[in-house]
Order: structure tokens, then C-alpha cells, then sequence
């Protein structure tokens, strides 16, 4: 006879409505820690309506900005869960037909701090989860992230490359004695058969299907089920798992059964209180005498994707294999997600990623089209020269949103450089971000360009940001080709102010260095800038509306002079 197994289905149902998107009425924000605290970026953040019930749900951006249509006109409150931190729920916000009500959220920093719990070495089994603060806080922080890996399965937008296989093992040893192995690419997740938490509790985790038996595992459907908590009794324990101090929530059945059921434990971190992994076992499972019931059970291991759901990245389920009735080993069956991929972002499973924003100091605005490199800390250490991105695997460009990501890095400790046209223009290179990445570490961070005082202090010396005037940058290029130009003269015009009258123009002059860079300075901060190649028709005209502010200037490569001030 031989034997089959089902696995994993991964995780919790929630009901976000079936509202229509078109809906007129819209609330929008962000999420912050209280008095002025740094905003929240990742943060699963629901619209909830006047019954509690969930209608959106969404996690912020890495600016910490959501926005929700809302089903109709009435009362809605907002639900802010983070692992490893207390759920903030708002004041309830009144719409108005139509209305587009903008709001900041401002959330309570208030840690979960798993390892300070009182974990009681009784062997006591509590019938509710949410019997008792320190079983009632683990269970929190494992319903959180269950919930979110549903929300996404849900949403079907994440899409997963991923491997099965199928191994025959040794009875002792455990030695693979066959395996077998295939590649599943751009699937969604679960790619797993779920059985309803009722079927389960009635029919048992392992059941004869015509000449084999198919062993069952939990989903988190069941897991969250009412038919699950009244089956099964509740726990802590502590342990080292993988080297790391763990916090699990233990369950077992509340009685025994003629049917197979199971025990086991939901690992959770307890430095960040994040779902690690689930581990269980098989009772009252009729065996051979040679099959060691030990070696009997399932794994899975949860990962999170940056700022975003929870998932599961490996699973693995062991039963005893028979061959001409006979017992002759164990068979397992597992799988390992490789890629995960969504919203045009894909992550590298199994090795590091640094994902984040680069912005622009002067305008703090997001900055596209930003270099993002990391090269190795010693290198940095070193003062060798920078690389090209075109000659580091670790590089990419900001998309359009300023957003960035860099995945497939082994551990090890990185120097993160960001380098932009604008940046070169002025002659500034930032300096390089340490960024450490160990045990599959994912990095977020908001990357700034140097300040508007940094940049007008190398460009216009002497210049202080009290005089309020700043500095206009650019490149001068060919019409034609959109080459430099180098050594060719601008011009630049504006009016200085005395109360309502005009009282005269002001003309400034520079020429281009060998790479047709230029800068004028002292252009007033608010008024309006015409810039020009000596003879031109027409003038570039703008309004200085920042300290620094960046324009190139069409010329015709005769233009070009005996450079009369250098670019500094």
C-alpha cells in the first residue's frame, strides 16, 4: 500500500466586503507614532464600518500613506496592527456623500514584548487562546500576521516561483533513497488543498483514501476556527529553535477521539513577535512496530515580504511509506518558495533584500532615476573607487516613485551609495550607508540626498540660507544631440524688489566646465528666473521656488567660450 499526503494551505479568512471601488466617498492619510513620531511604513491598516465589521484593508507605503473608497456615506473607524506592537483603533470619521476626507493617524508606540511574559512551567491547557495576558498576547500577534497572509491570498496579486519534491527515505538513518523534484513558476499561493475545519474535527487529519492514506495538516482557516478552539486546548512554552529563542503557543486535543488528531506548536520570535514556523504531530495514529512516531509530522516556516503580508516560504510533511505492505521507510513531501513577485517588485527568496525610497532633499520629493548600489563594507573601508552599477549585480535604478529594491544578497555587511544626475551636476556624491544583512535579513530604508545648505555651501561659497536666495544648476547641451557642451556661456535675468516697485534687473553670467556643468548664484528665493544662451530667441523662464533647482540649456556648440569662471 502506498501512502499519499495533502499539505499545507496557508492561512486566515477575514471578509473585506464586496462593496463597489467606484464609490464616491474617500478616506485618505497616514499613519504616524503620536507627538510628531516617525510615520509607519508596512502597517496593516483597515477601514472598519459602524458595526466593526472590516471593509478595506491595505498596508500602508513606505511613507506610511493608505487611502480607502468607502462603500457609502456614514461612520468609519481605522484599525492599525503592526507585529510586536499594540493594535491602535481610531475615533470614528463621518463622511459625507462624496466627501474626500484627508487624516493623519496618529498611533501610540506600544511595544509587545514577547520575552517579558510570564510563561508558567505547569503543562496548564487553557480552553480559550485568549484565556490569560501572556497566552492572549502570543495569540495576538500570531492572529495578525495569519491575517495579513490571507488578505494577500485573497487579493491574488502576489505571484510565487517555487519548488516540490518528493523524497523516499531510510527507516533509520532517514538517507534519501529516492527524490524527485519540479519547479512551479508565477503561481499564487497557497498551492496547497485545504480541508473545512468542521470536516477536519469530524473525519480526523489522517483518512483512508481507496489503498492509501492521506494525512491532513492545518491551514490557518482552522487554525482560527471556532470548531478548532473547541477541539484543542492551549499553552506556552519556550524553547531554542534554529538557534533563536522562540516563544510557542502550544496546542492538544481537549479529548481523545476515535479519530487521528494532532498536537503541536505555533513558533513565534521573541525578539519581533513575528510567525516563524508550525510544527506538529499525530495522535492516536495506528502504526507498524518498526515506524518511530517521532519522525511522524509536518513543518512549515512563515517569512514576511518588505512592508507587506506574511507567507509561507517552506513546508514539509513525513509519514511511513510502504511498499508490498511492508514497511520500508518514511516519504516526504515538502516545497521552498524561491521568488516572490507583485505590483512590478520581485524579491529573491533566501538571500537578503534592501528595498526603500530615495528622495530629494531640496524639494523632498521622491527622486527617480537614482543609482542605488551596494558594494561590499571593506571596499567602502578602503576608499577604493566607487563601481559602475553596469559592473555590480547589487545595483538598480529608482522607478518612477523613487522606490527601489535590491534582492539576491548573500550575508554580510554592505555600503549603500546613491548617485543621481543631479548630484553629479553639483559635484556631490553622498556618503555611503552601512546595511547589514544576516539570516535572510529584508532592510527598509528612506535614502536623503544631501541638504539644500550642503549642496548651495559647495556650489555658491559664502551663500547662507538666511539671504534667501539660492542657486540654479544645469548641464548645458548640444539642440541637436542633447550632448554636453563644454566652456558655453549662460545668462540669467531676474528683478530685484523694493517694496511695490521694480527697481532693476539683475544679469549673472557663467560658463560651462569641461563637461558642460554649470551654476549661477545668488538668484532670489520666489521670484521668477529667465535663462539663456547669449543670443538665444528664447529664454528658459521658471520661478526659483527652491534652494537649489536644476535646469538644463540648449546651445549651439559655437556658443562655446574661454571658460571665464570655472565650475567649482
Amino acid at each position: 500500500m502506498v501512502n499519499s499526503a495533502r499539505t499545507w494551505c496557508a492561512v486566515a479568512v477575514i471578509c473585506l466586503g464586496c462593496a463597489s471601488s467606484a464609490a464616491a466617498q474617500t478616506i485618505r492619510g497616514t499613519v504616524r507614532e503620536t507627538d510628531g513620531g516617525p510615520l509607519i511604513p508596512g502597517a496593516f491598516i483597515s477601514l472598519l464600518d459602524s458595526s466593526g465589521r472590516t471593509v478595506r484593508a491595505d498596508f500602508t507605503t513606505v511613507e506610511g500613506a493608505f487611502s480607502f473608497a468607502t462603500p457609502g456615506p456614514g461612520e468609519y473607524r481605522l484599525r492599525v496592527e503592526r507585529i510586536g506592537y499594540a493594535t491602535w483603533v481610531t475615533e470614528p470619521y463621518a463622511l459625507a456623500a462624496g466627501q474626500i476626507l484627508p487624516v493623519t493617524v496618529e498611533v501610540p508606540p506600544r511595544p509587545i514584548r514577547l520575552r517579558d511574559l510570564r510563561v508558567e512551567v505547569t503543562g496548564a491547557c487553557f480552553d480559550d487562546p485568549n484565556q490569560g495576558h501572556a497566552l492572549a498576547t502570543a495569540w495576538e500577534e500570531l492572529r495578525k500576521a495569519l491575517e495579513t497572509a490571507v488578505w494577500a491570498e485573497r487579493r491574488g496579486e502576489l505571484r510565487f516561483n517555487f519548488t516540490r519534491w518528493e523524497r523516499i527515505l531510510e527507516p533509520r538513518t532517514l538517507a534519501v533513497r529516492e527524490a524527485t523534484s519540479r519547479m512551479y513558476r508565477h503561481r499564487p499561493l497557497p498551492p496547497f488543498e485545504s480541508v473545512p475545519a468542521d470536516q477536519l474535527m469530524e473525519s480526523g487529519f489522517v483518512v483512508q483514501v481507496a489503498d492509501s492514506s492521506e494525512y491532513r495538516a492545518l491551514d490557518a482557516n482552522v487554525l482560527l476556527s471556532r470548531e478548532f478552539r473547541a477541539a484543542h486546548c492551549f499553552g506556552l512554552q519556550r524553547a531554542t529553535v534554529g538557534g533563536v529563542p522562540k516563544l510557542g503557543i502550544t496546542f492538544r486535543p481537549r479529548e481523545r477521539r476515535q479519530v487521528v488528531q494532532i498536537e503541536g506548536t505555533l513558533w513565534l520570535d521573541e525578539e519581533s513577535a513575528e510567525l516563524d514556523r508550525v510544527q506538529l504531530s499525530y495522535r492516536n495514529l495506528p502504526v507498524a512496530r518498526r515506524v518511530d512516531r517521532r519522525l511522524i509530522g509536518a513543518e512549515v516556516v512563515f517569512d514576511r515580504l518588505p512592508d507587506g503580508p506574511f507567507y509561507v516560504r517552506d513546508w514539509w510533511i513525513r509519514f511511513p511509506f510502504h511498499e508490498d505492505g511492508s514497511f520500508t521507510g518514511y516519504k516526504q513531501g515538502g516545497g521552498a518558495v524561491k521568488r516572490a513577485s507583485g505590483g512590478g517588485v520581485a524579491w529573491e527568496i533566501g538571500q537578503g533584500v534592501v528595498a526603500g525610497i530615495v528622495r530629494d532633499s531640496v524639494s523632498r520629493d521622491p527622486l527617480p532615476g537614482a543609482d542605488v548600489i551596494l558594494r561590499t563594507w571593506e571596499a567602502a573601508a578602503a576608499f577604493l573607487p566607487p563601481p559602475d552599477p553596469a559592473d555590480t549585480p547589487f545595483s538598480t535604478i529608482a522607478d518612477d516613485d523613487g522606490r527601489f529594491v535590491v534582492g539576491g544578497l548573500p550575508d554580510g555587511i554592505y555600503a549603500l551609495r546613491v548617485d543621481h544626475p543631479r548630484l553629479w551636476t553639483v559635484g556631490v556624491r553622498p556618503n555611503e550607508t552601512r546595511v547589514v544583512i544576516e539570516d535572510r535579513t529584508v532592510v527598509e530604508l528612506e535614502v536623503w540626498t544631501p541638504s539644500a545648505e550642503t549642496l548651495r555651501a559647495r556650489l555658491c561659497p559664502g551663500s547662507s540660507l538666511s539671504e534667501g536666495v539660492g542657486a540654479v544648476v544645469g548641464i548645458t547641451r548640444e539642440e541637436a544631440t542633447g550632448l554636453p557642451v563644454p566652456r558655453a556661456e549662460i545668462e540669467a535675468a531676474w528683478s530685484v524688489r523694493l517694496g511695490r516697485r521694480i527697481a532693476r534687473g539683475v544679469y549673472e553670467s557663467a560658463v560651462s566646465d569641461e563637461q558642460g556643468r554649470f551654476a549661477i548664484c545668488g538668484a532670489p528665493l520666489g521670484e521668477t528666473i529667465q535663462l539663456r544662451a547669449p543670443g538665444a530667441s528664447d529664454a528658459l523662464t521658471f520661478k526659483q521656488d527652491a534652494a537649489v533647482v536644476w535646469r538644463d540649456v540648449s546651445v549651439v556648440p559655437d556658443q562655446s567660450v574661454d571658460g571665464r569662471r570655472d565650475f567649482r
